[in-house]
């Protein structure tokens, strides 16, 4: 493989924007260890900046497959106002 830029597991660790920059500039780059094992590293194909991301979840369509496999939510402060004032403690 020539043109390509090679790191040792320290740089890695240490300076990791340096060795994905030169993962960007040249496709790959090498990452060898003390053992003298060499890892390549490369992006992985179709992800990229222009991939929408989906940040938050959709909570709603969560609560609904909540609420449809029977579970309820935690009392909130005024249902357990409510809860007490119906057993007389209040």
């Amino acid at each position: 493989m020539s043109g390509v830029t090679t790191f040792t597991l320290r740089d890695l660790n240490r300076q990791p924007a340096r060795v994905l920059e030169a993962v960007r500039k040249f496709g790959v780059a090498e990452v060898r260890t003390r053992k003298g094992e060499v890892f390549t590293v490369s992006p992985k194909a179709g992800l990229g900046a222009r991939r929408p991301s989906k940040l938050v979840p959709d909570f709603e369509g969560l609560w609904k497959k909540q609420c449809d496999a029977g579970h309820i939510s935690p009392p909130t402060r005024e249902d357990e106002r409510i809860n007490r004032i119906i057993a007389g403690e209040e």
